[in-house]
């Protein structure tokens, strides 16, 4: 009973001591700058930015400055491969402090905490996985969705199954983040002025997820939990999906009414919009089942 009491003991000890980043204090206190510096410049552009990030450079986060400044070109070199892979945990925990730090500085809703305090509770703490891996292609999603306002993508694949992401839960993530940079909005808003050649212009641009269309993408039935630095009040899934569903609702209608019924239906009958186990994550459920129960009369 002793041994077994002994195996927890260390058990526990090697769990506390892998959820914890340590730094030095060079490290340390370049992290906090860097993250006082991207809280004033989160889209990381400039020279300015360039060249404070730059003098904030060690190897520990060498990989950390060089994603933003190529997230600051707002160029190709984000899809570099360097970057799409996942890092390790070690860099994702420094990703996620960064995060927080420049959520403590624009909460108006609370005082905020100095960041040497946030920067050393947040690098103790035990972070869930989907959280960090969230947090870092976050920091993807705003100079892919500038590159994306002129680029053609259309001959780039995500390799979902070939980026170092361990499971469909992360799969799942980075899908949804490049649908953030790519589509959601730009559709949502192209929907509202009512251009549909716009919309199908930009989704023939769209590049592809694990070799196919990015509506062919299904693989999303995974564990839902909540992110406690979101203040809404969906959970990850609800919204995630839910901003998914809307996309292809608007890709869907816009073929249909340019007169593409052969892709319209191809999007339909390979995308979630034809799965009802998704329609739950969705405000338009009615529309989805009404569309779904329409289909099976075919």
């Amino acid at each position: 009973m002793k041994h077994f009491a002994l195996l927890l003991f260390l058990s526990f000890i090697t769990i506390s001591v892998t959820a914890q980043t340590k730094l030095s204090d060079k490290d340390f206190n370049n992290l906090i700058a860097l993250g006082e510096l991207y809280s004033h410049n989160n889209m990381c552009t400039g020279a300015e930015f360039a060249k404070k990030a730059e003098a904030l450079k060690t190897p520990v986060l060498s990989h950390v400055i060089d994603l933003m400044l190529a997230e600051g070109k707002q160029d190709s070199t984000i899809l570099q491969k360097r970057f799409l892979n996942k890092p390790d945990n070690d860099e994702l925990k420094l990703w996620y402090t960064i995060s927080m730090i420049h959520y403590n500085r624009i909460d108006t809703g609370k005082t905020p905490l100095p960041d040497p305090e946030i920067a050393r509770k947040t690098l103790s703490d035990s972070v869930a996985e989907p959280l960090l891996v969230d947090a870092y292609y976050y920091h993807i999603l705003t100079g892919l969705s500038m590159l994306f306002n002129t680029a053609d993508l259309s001959h780039f694949n995500f390799d979902l199954d070939n980026l170092g992401l361990k499971n469909d839960t992360e799969k799942a993530i980075v899908f949804y983040k490049m649908m953030d940079a790519l589509a959601n909005a730009r559709f949502r808003v192209l929907q509202y002025m009512k251009n549909n050649k716009r919309i199908d212009e930009f989704a023939n641009r769209m590049p592809t997820f694990n070799g196919k269309p990015y509506y062919y993408y299904t693989n999303l039935d995974i564990p839902d939990f909540n992110d406690p630095n979101y203040t809404g009040k969906e959970t990850y899934q609800t919204r995630y999906v839910g901003g998914v569903i809307n996309t292809l609702l608007i890709h869907f209608q816009a073929m249909a009414a340019l007169g593409d019924k052969f892709h319209a239906r191809e999007l339909y009958f390979n995308s979630i919009l034809h799965k009802p186990e998704f329609f739950k994550y969705s405000q338009s459920k009615v529309t989805l089942q009404t569309l779904y129960d329409q289909s099976k009369k075919q």
